[in-house]
């Protein structure tokens, strides 16, 4: 196995394969993840750097996972309940019409009045639905193509251990297939890091609060990119930082 955390101070990643215990000829690939914030030196200064997702993908070779054998795969319900809720409004509009009228003549007064009223009425009817689910958080969650989600259900930083041993998915090996290998990827996109202060003596910290705030975030992307080149030994930037990588290369089988 060749395991590289190359941020210790924020991951440790560790993998290994094990047959498994329910499930004959079936492997079980075991993961252990531990996360946290810290100081992360950067030449000459250091920058505290805290994650807020992470993902951690498995690559294949040689071998097909277990149908619903992945860590962390919440099945949605095929129902959703809902409460329907009738409300029934009278609206009443009324109106009254009147008229008055005198006539007088030679032969005596003559008085005629007349007075009509109309009466409306609608009914206006409501209908509302309310809908119950029950939400989980997964803070391990799967993703399409053998990847999963690392995050807290408030997106706070990630801090702790969030697998212990713990089985990411069963697989089998594949018939005819050359080599059998297993490589597990941490990673973590740009804007999921948070940079603290990055020079810590006051003469230097004095000048750089001078940035404005575009200025400072393209300090922080720089800082990213240092530690992107640092790990990848290359100058491209693609916008995501591998923290560890693990890989196994399994003995043929007998």
């Amino acid at each position: 196995m060749n395991t590289r955390n190359a941020v210790s101070e924020l991951c440790e990643l560790v993998i290994r394969v094990e047959p498994s215990a329910a499930h004959e000829g079936e492997l079980d690939c075991i993961v252990e993840l531990r996360l946290a914030s810290g100081d992360v030196d950067l030449g000459d200064e250091t920058c505290e750097i805290s994650i807020s997702k992470l993902t951690l993908s498995l690559d294949l070779e040689g071998s097909t996972p277990v149908p619903g054998s992945r860590f962390g795969e919440p099945r949605k319900q095929p129902i959703s309940e809902m409460d329907r809720v009738v409300t029934q409004e009278n609206e009443v509009d009324t109106a009254f019409k009147a008229s008055a009228n005198a006539n007088l003549d030679i032969t005596g007064p003559s008085l005629g009045a007349s007075a009509s009223g109309e009466h409306k009425a609608s009914v206006r009817r409501e209908t509302v639905l309310t809908a119950h689910d029950r939400f989980v958080h997964h803070r391990v969650k799967a993703l399409p193509n053998l990847r999963w989600e690392v995050r807290e259900s408030d997106d706070s930083r990630l801090d702790g251990t969030y697998l212990e041993s713990d089985s990411l998915l069963r697989f089998t090996r594949a018939e005819r297939a050359n080599r059998t290998a297993l490589l597990a990827r941490a990673t973590v996109r740009q804007r999921d890091i948070t940079f603290g202060q990055a020079v810590r003596d006051p003469i230097s910290w004095n000048y750089f609060k001078r940035f404005s705030t575009t200025q400072r975030h393209l300090l922080d992307i720089f800082i990213a990119k240092s530690i992107d080149s640092a790990l990848r030994r290359r100058g491209k930037y693609v916008g995501e930082i591998t923290l560890s990588s693990a890989h196994i290369e399994l003995p043929d089988a007998e």
